[in-house]
């Protein structure tokens, strides 16, 4: 179980926050998948890189604005990028990012926010993120802003200010990457508004949007830069977060959340009130995966089993039901095994089988779930795409 524990726990540690991961099959071969708010990326194991969904800001990448509910190849139209150099996709809630072996970093999509260190506007061509001399090991994203790992252990946000989530004590967009007066920091991960950061002894730092007591309890005022973060004595292997509400796994698979909880995202019933300290998700089995994003929440456990919660109002749990719009779902089971990546997205999610089968569940106003058309579903089933190619 601690091996098995081990090696998910570094899966996760590739993955930005509620964003990307890259998975390497039992033959060294890479998979990438990206999930964003309402669109996709994938590379399979043969280098083919395909996308689909929203592409309404250009987030596909793809050099214009046009929608499309066809799964396509992806072809860039910027000469300087080579994809054969990419190393992952990093996504967001209407902006993505192409991580390249240089180390160097390219985004598309919406720029209302500066996140795409470009003047604002949107982008339908990935253009050049203007980083500081230094070189990025991870990458996390918000509603709107961004950060990155170096590594020295050092941290830059950038892109949306609104609620103090870049952490460099005022108001306003940032288009330049900020470094944070933080040190020693080994994971980073985005809520919404807000930002989070665990340095080498376990502390966790948080700043920005505190309206749910995400980051610190007596209070909802907005945190101008980061702040202790009480997590007790939780022994953290890895951080991750909801639109507003922080999720932990420890080194034995147990979860811990806390926040906001009005749609059950936090994985129990708090009658709809803010959790103000850690409080174990009730599961089965230990956790080895986990994935959050905007108000609900994946986790797949040590016999590869998915689980999720949260809201579910188009059914993007998996579950084969939905719900109505103001309740949320306690845990229960999606998938029933050989489950080895999950991501969410707005409304729906993207999860792949250890072959490559990949699964679909929920809205696909854009074409999300990679089906060809805009019908929802609620059960999580194949959507006839497999990223692991014989």
């Amino acid at each position: 179980m601690k091996k098995l524990l081990a090696s998910l726990l570094l899966l996760c540690l590739m993955a930005s926050s509620a964003s990307a991961v890259t998975y390497q099959t039992p033959d060294g071969r890479n998979v990438i998948l990206g999930v964003g708010g309402s669109f996709v990326y994938a590379r399979d194991t043969e280098g083919v890189l395909r996308v689909w969904g929203d592409n309404q800001f250009g987030q596909l990448g793809k050099g214009h604005l046009t929608q499309s509910f066809d799964v396509k190849e992806f072809k860039t139209k910027n000469p300087d990028l080579n994809l054969t150099g990419l190393r992952d996709i990093v996504t967001a809630s209407d902006y993505s990012y192409m991580w390249m072996d240089d180390n160097t970093l390219w985004g598309a999509g919406n720029n209302s926010y500066l996140s795409l260190t470009a003047p604002s506007g949107s982008y339908s061509t990935h253009v050049k993120i203007k980083l500081p001399d230094c070189t990025p090991i991870a990458m996390a994203t918000g509603f709107g802003h961004a950060m990155i790992l170096t590594d020295d252990s050092h941290v830059y946000a950038w892109g949306r200010n609104t609620e103090y989530q870049v952490g460099n004590g005022k108001r306003g967009h940032v288009q330049d990457p900020y470094l944070l007066p933080l040190e020693n920091i080994v994971q980073i991960a985005c809520g919404g508004k807000f930002s989070l950061a665990l340095d080498k002894d376990g502390q966790l730092w948080g700043w920005g949007d505190n309206e749910h007591h995400n980051l610190l309890p007596d209070t909802t005022a907005y945190q101008k830069t980061p702040v202790k973060v009480n997590t007790g004595d939780i022994d953290i292997a890895y951080i991750d977060a909801c639109g507003g509400s922080i999720v932990l796994l420890d080194t034995a698979g147990t979860l811990w959340t806390w926040g906001r909880n009005d749609f059950h995202q936090c994985g129990y019933n708090s009658q709809g009130k803010d959790v103000k300290t850690p409080q174990a998700v009730p599961l089965p089995l230990p956790v080895t995966y986990v994935a959050a994003y905007s108000s609900q929440t994946y986790a797949i456990l040590s016999d590869g089993s998915l689980w999720s919660w949260g809201n579910n109002s188009y059914g993007q749990l998996g579950q084969g039901f939905r719900s109505s719009s103001t309740e949320g779902v306690l845990p229960g089971k999606a998938w029933d095994s050989n489950v080895v990546l999950v991501q969410g997205g707005s409304l729906f999610c993207i999860a792949m089988l250890e072959d490559g089968t990949l699964l679909s569940a929920g809205i696909s106003k854009f074409g999300q779930l990679g089906e060809g058309g805009s019908t929802s579903k609620y059960t999580l089933l194949p959507n006839g795409m497999d990223l692991i190619v014989d």
